[in-house]
């Protein structure tokens, strides 16, 4: 991959070789951290059930659906499909849903780290640099997590990566080929992702802006990149939403974010330079790190400003127009989360800034090693602050890979619902004896369908917590679910019920029939 288009010409150089073979072992290694974090299985949590149940239900030929409690298939919008299209396939050859997604994880942590070190390299041509982010990459835990999870975020990732590579190359050359593969490319991540809609936006805006060509050749070129990559996110959430009220389950309104949620959103994005451990008050920490983070990204900037001053970027060369694109994506993502989070999603949980955060970490090591390469190599007597730069990227490697090997070590590794089977053996064997004739009602369908294998109804709840509006439907779900429990259907609560969950196990008549260490067991109770 390092040096593909000298290789394509014949033009391949010795240092490009090496420099494939470091990008290839760290890559490798990287891949075996993977493997080895879900010796046990790769991590589940809810999101991870819908990806699993879409993926086994297309390889039984029902289409893009999950199940009911009680068997019954509905469609899936609130998760596009590539991901579980992905899994089935490999499902295909026999391999279970959820080794498959391991597999593929790890594989994509692999290819992720090769293109971090061939965005580098290309741009760069230092080994050191190469290095330096490709181990950034490597050795954070965050990444290393989110590769062991069944998670959509790895194949998200290595498409944005992609995308950013194919779009500096058309735009630099005018191939419009290159552009319509990035195309095709951002398509594929929306279909992954929702959040790509802000690929589209950049890769939309990079093109028209950005490059030497003439000005209609820039806007021809920004409308086939754009058309393609829409069309099939907006057929596929017409045909999935046909029976549902909104778009991917989400309605747009303004709502507050809860303050340890930003707080979690503050101490993640300041992880990105210093981990988790340094032990530095928050805000000089989150000071330092933005000069660390930010410095080389600000050079950038300020030197096209005072060069071209305020317009429209000089950018021609494939080098000149990867930090602008990777800049924009960074951006389109960033504003991306913040609208979920104000106007789409009001139950995001203090655990998902990790994941939704982790592909503009790696956009932003890109972008900032690049940039600082080109600071340090624009400074006189560069060698002092090469030296400097070296020593701070090894200092900073160093923090992440001493926090990812503890963690890695720490026996009972926590990898979500995967979990149950390994310390609650008795849990998981009490809902998997549950009679399969009978329904099951629970808090968390998703835990009872990846520790068990068994469907589950939703616990009916009044307010929905994704729009935080009123349900309409909640007396006619909780007589739906009574009768379900007269017939010797079960609940399964985990965990302590909150308010909501409450109410609905008072509306429901329940009483207890069995309990465990982390969840309880209730029939119907007497009237």
């Amino acid at each position: 991959m390092i040096g593909l288009d000298q290789t394509i010409s014949g033009r391949t150089t010795p240092s490009q070789y090496i420099a494939l073979a470091t990008a290839l072992a760290l890559a490798l290694i990287g891949a075996g951290l993977a493997l080895y974090l879900t010796r046990e299985g790769a991590g589940a949590t809810g999101d991870s059930a819908w990806y699993l149940m879409g993926a086994q239900n297309l390889l039984a030929g029902n289409g893009f659906a999950r199940f009911s409690g009680g068997g019954e298939l509905r469609a899936i919008s609130h998760f596009p499909p590539v991901y579980s299209v992905l899994i089935a396939a490999i499902s295909a050859t026999g391999i279970a849903p959820t080794d498959g997604a391991r597999y593929l994880n790890s594989l994509l942590f692999a290819a992720n780290i090769m293109l971090v070190g061939f965005l580098i390299f290309k741009v760069t041509k230092s080994m050191v640099a190469m290095i330096l982010g490709a181990l950034l990459i490597m050795v954070s835990i965050s990444l290393i997590e989110t590769h062991s999870w069944v998670m959509s975020e790895p194949l998200y990732i290595f498409l944005s990566l992609a995308i950013v590579h194919l779009l500096a190359l058309g735009i630099s050359t005018g191939r419009r080929g290159m552009i319509m593969a990035a195309s095709v490319l951002t398509a594929a991540a929306i279909m992954t992702r929702y959040a790509g809609f802000s690929l589209l936006a950049a890769g939309a805006v990079s093109i028209a802006v950005l490059g030497p060509r003439p000005v209609a050749w820039r806007l021809v070129s920004a409308i086939s990149f754009s058309l393609p990559a829409l069309v099939p996110s907006l057929w596929f959430v017409a045909s999935q939403t046909s029976e549902t009220v909104s778009i991917a389950n989400r309605q747009i309104r303004l709502h507050s974010i809860n303050p340890r949620l930003i707080a979690t959103f503050q101490a993640e994005l300041i992880g990105w330079v210093f981990a988790k451990q340094l032990p530095v008050p928050w805000r000089p920490r989150a000071i330092l790190a933005a000069i660390v983070a930010l410095l080389g990204p600000a050079y950038f900037l300020l030197s096209y400003i005072r060069r071209d001053g305020i317009g429209r970027p000089r950018a021609e060369s494939y080098e000149q127009l990867l930090p602008w694109i990777l800049g924009s994506s960074l951006l389109a993502y960033l504003a991306l989360i913040v609208a979920n989070s104000f106007l789409l999603d009001a139950a995001t949980t203090l655990d998902a800034p990790e994941r939704y955060l982790v592909p503009a970490y790696v956009l932003l090591v890109i972008l900032s090693v690049v940039t600082t390469h080109e600071l340090v190599r624009r400074v006189s007597w560069k060698w002092i602050p090469a030296a400097f730069a070296v020593s701070l990227g090894v200092l900073l490697i160093a923090l992440h890979a001493r926090q990812s090997v503890r963690q890695i070590d720490e026996p009972g590794l926590d990898l979500g619902y995967v979990t149950i089977r390994r310390d609650m053996p008795e849990l998981a064997d009490g809902l998997a004896n549950l009679d399969p004739d009978l329904p099951i009602i629970s808090n968390n369908p998703e835990a009872v369908y990846i520790a068990a294998a068994r469907t589950a109804y939703l616990l009916p709840i009044r307010t929905d917590v994704i729009t935080q509006s009123v349900r309409t439907d909640y007396e006619k779900n909780i007589e739906a679910n009574r009768k379900r429990l007269e017939t010797g259907g079960v609940l399964v609560i985990f965990g302590t019920p909150d308010e909501a969950a409450q109410e609905a196990m008072n509306d429901l008549n329940v009483t207890p029939l069995r309990g465990f260490a982390s969840a309880m067991f209730y029939i119907a109770g007497d009237d």
